[in-house]
């Protein structure tokens, strides 16, 4: 019997020196060396006949060695190796370089597999460094579907598949999923499904292989996320009902709140009169609203005699909401307070601030809700000093959309609240992509905006210019803005690098109406508020992301006056480029968060392996897979909370990163 803990260097065909460079692949033991799954497979499964063979194809060839030579160049002194074979219709020559061992392992006489690139060489057919197999009962390099790893130096493809492919024949994985499961979903065992994911026999096996793998992906992280809900769910948290007083204020508002605001206010309030704490994602598109939410939710918290706070992933908006706010706590009484790195307050009823709230030396007396906003922008460190709030309700917000698939996955352990619609009044933002010979034009037209009382923002990927990359750069852009395009406007410039100071006053010019326009890095991605600001400049669009481009359109539109985004690239093939097409085509953020899902995967967009998840298989397009997989862990859970029926399980469970905020 085989322990999967064995460590790698352990086991044979592997020692200390080649252990050194399987580790460099995150393979530290046997479980690792057997889940390192390949990414993709090449398909060698046909033979071709050496008559048949094109300069230029990957081919496949069986044939006798005729006869076999090695020797040196005279002018780099290189070793090669020449093989003549041949088979019924005709012979090739193949050469290896710098491997002149072959000579003693092809021998003439002996028939062989070769698998290699068909070159033409002075009118002669060659196959440069072709893979070699003899012929036996079942082929791992040839003659089969050929999984293809990810590699690092001083490894092969042929070495790495010969180690794996002799543990694979050793081992055999025992089952944890219960039979009920794997009968009614029609799913592999786990020991085939493994086995054919490496080396499939065809390609029907291997897409059930990666079915049955792509289930255990998605079930174990539902169960892990369950789990995490039912354990928040024997937490004791402050149980607060103030309703009435609450709607007080709300008449107070000086606009009426959506319909959807409506609904999701009383799901947040009514979380707050359960024994236990909160946890609850207020998802909404951009501009639909959410803050006006998570403000009216501290002010209850505070009103019933307990405090709150606010973080935000950066200064600029901590600073923003605390501004915009303040008032609205103050003129009921109520103090409110930032905090962030460059700005230190004592805790209040209302802390507003960037992950600075979370230091150890901040010290909150009746701390009863924390609200995150764009929690997934904090890091592992900030997200892990959350576990000392454990017993506090947790709001987290959040403005990418998240496509449902990743909010029944990824977020299974919260209660998720959607804002759909925005505010009424709100214009469509007109979006174009502007061809370069069109920027004159386009500067003229953004110059009557801005006569017209209008303000715009100029979004760049650099702080500085490069001379790798060969894209816009804040500083450059706004050199080159203030002293040649709009020379009579007032210019702001805004960026991650400069002192807190600096950008709250940069930004409060722009508020106050001060400046006509403001370059900026990404650091104004999220939440910053500009209601006058009806112009969004992107430059080099192609760089970004669809979530990060829409939540920089989501800057305008804010108000009732008509906005424009002008989306600006020096990339020739961007008006075929398939996210910038998608955000031309949609405004609707969800819309927006499938397709970039699609596209991108999940984890460049929601960082799944930082949040703990790492899915290489499943792929989370699949609604109907994900409900069923959820389904049979809460099933699971409900009639063996703590899995003491299922050992195994539980071991594989419990072996995981812990999830979501922990």
């Amino acid at each position: 019997m085989f322990d999967l803990r064995t460590p790698i260097e352990n086991l044979y065909l592997v020692g200390p020196a080649r252990a050194k460079i399987l580790k460099r692949l995150e393979i530290q033991n046997l479980g690792d060396l057997l889940f390192y799954f390949p990414r993709a497979h090449q398909d060698l499964s046909k033979i071709t006949l050496i008559s048949d063979l094109k300069p230029g194809e990957f081919s496949n060839i069986k044939a006798k060695v005729l006869e076999i030579k090695t020797f040196r160049t005279k002018v780099r002194k290189l070793s090669l190796t020449h093989a003549l074979v041949g088979d019924e219709t005709g012979s090739i020559t193949c050469l290896w370089f710098n491997q002149p061992f072959l000579s003693k392992v092809i021998k003439p006489h002996e028939t062989f597999l070769f698998s290699g690139k068909v070159a033409l060489e002075k009118n002669k057919l060659q196959l440069q460094n072709p893979i070699y197999e003899q012929e036996k009962p079942e082929q791992i390099h040839t003659k089969r579907l050929v999984p293809i790893y990810s590699l690092t130096a001083q490894i092969t493809q042929k070495q790495l598949r010969t180690i794996i492919k002799t543990y694979l024949d050793k081992v055999t994985l025992p089952e944890y999923l219960p039979s009920q499961i794997t009968k009614a979903e029609g799913l592999l065992d786990r020991n085939s499904a493994v086995h054919y994911f490496h080396f499939p026999p065809n390609y029907s096996s291997l897409q059930a292989a990666q079915e049955r793998l792509a289930f255990d992906e998605i079930f174990q992280t539902q169960l892990k996320v369950l789990q995490y809900r039912k354990l928040r769910q024997r937490q004791q948290s402050a149980q607060i009902s103030n309703g009435p007083l609450l709607q007080e204020k709300i008449k107070r508002l000086p606009f009426q709140l959506t319909n959807g605001q409506k609904q999701a206010l009383s799901q947040i309030i009514r979380d707050f009169t359960q024994a236990y704490p909160a946890n609850r994602l207020l998802n909404g598109d951009v501009g639909s609203g959410k803050t006006i939410l998570a403000a009216l939710a501290l002010w209850l918290i505070a009103k019933s005699g307990y405090q709150g706070a606010l973080l935000a992933p950066t200064e600029v908006l901590a600073t923003q909401h605390y501004l915009n706010l303040r008032k609205f706590f103050e003129a009921d009484g109520i103090s409110a307070t930032l905090r962030t790195s460059s700005h230190k307050s004592e805790p209040g009823m209302v802390n507003i601030g960037t992950h600075a709230l979370l230091e150890e030396t901040v010290k909150f007396s009746k701390l009863a809700l924390v609200v995150i906003d764009e929690q997934h922008r904090f890091g592992v460190e900030q997200r892990a000093a959350l576990k000392n709030l454990h017993n506090t309700h947790l709001l987290t917000m959040s403005a990418t959309p998240i496509p449902r698939t990743l909010a029944l996955t990824l977020y299974g352990d919260l209660d998720i609240s959607l804002l759909t619609e925005l505010p009424a009044g709100r214009e469509k933002i007109q979006t174009e992509l502007v061809a370069e010979p069109k920027r004159t034009e386009t500067y003229k037209f953004i110059k009557e905006q801005i006569k017209a009382g209008r303000q715009a923002f100029v979004i760049c990927p650099l702080i500085d210019p490069s001379d790798k990359l060969e894209v816009k750069s804040a500083t450059a852009e706004y050199e080159k803005l203030t002293k040649e395009v709009f020379p009579d406007l007032k210019i702001g410039l805004l960026h991650g690098r400069m002192k807190f100071e600096e950008k709250e006053r940069v930004m409060q010019q722009f508020q106050n109406k001060e400046l006509n326009m403001l370059v900026s890095t990404s650091v104004v991605e999220v939440g910053v508020d500009v209601p006058n600001a009806a112009v969004m400049i992107i430059e080099g669009a192609e760089r970004f992301g669809l979530a990060q481009l829409h939540q920089f359109r989501g800057r305008v539109g804010r108000s009732d006056f008509q906005s424009y985004c002008f989306l600006f690239s020096d990339d020739p093939n961007a008006p075929d480029n398939p996210r910038l097409q998608a955000f031309l085509n949609s405004e609707n953020g969800f819309e927006l968060a499938e397709k970039d899902l699609q596209i991108r995967g999940a984890g460049d967009l929601y960082g799944t392996e930082q949040s703990g998840y790492h899915f290489r298989i499943a792929t989370l397009s699949n609604l109907d897979l994900v409900q069923k997989s959820r389904d049979y862990a809460d099933a699971l859970l409900t009639q063996d909370p703590k899995l003491d029926k299922h050992p195994l399980l539980k071991q594989i469970i419990s072996a995981q990163p812990q999830v979501h905020l922990e």
